[in-house]
């Protein structure tokens, strides 16, 4: 089973420097799994196909940063599995980065790093 490493952050890549760098140098940042699980509203207008999203974990060893996570459904509970991230050591908090043209509203985002003893860790909107 082959292990995939997503870090995209949706960036243009071009000849000319204007549209983005020629290009980029793509490697896991570490041995690390987080599952992020994220609410949306249920009010009118929570939704997003367009909002790009990361999700910045901030924690006692350092931070790291997700892929794009992107098309939330109203009231909804969407799950990310992400791979190959860096430990941070206890979550603290976390930043949510949208890159998209259009907002989400979330309830709840949850984040738990994969092993026997993390507790996940819930932020409220």
């Amino acid at each position: 089973h082959e292990k995939v490493y997503v870090y995209s952050r949706q960036k243009f890549y071009s000849t000319d420097p204007k549209e983005g760098p020629k290009r980029a140098k793509l490697c896991k940042e570490g041995d690390t799994t987080y599952t992020i699980t994220a609410t949306t509203s249920t009010e009118k207008w929570a939704e997003s196909d367009d909002i790009r999203a990361s999700v910045e974990i901030i924690g006692t060893k350092g931070s790291t940063e997700t892929g794009i996570m992107d098309h939330f459904v109203k009231g909804k509970t969407e799950t990310f599995v992400l791979l190959g991230l860096k430990d941070v050591g206890h979550v603290q908090c976390i930043v949510v980065k949208a890159r998209g043209t259009n907002a989400w509203l979330f309830t709840k985002i949850k984040v738990q790093k994969k092993g026997d003893y993390n507790t996940p860790v819930s932020f409220y909107n």
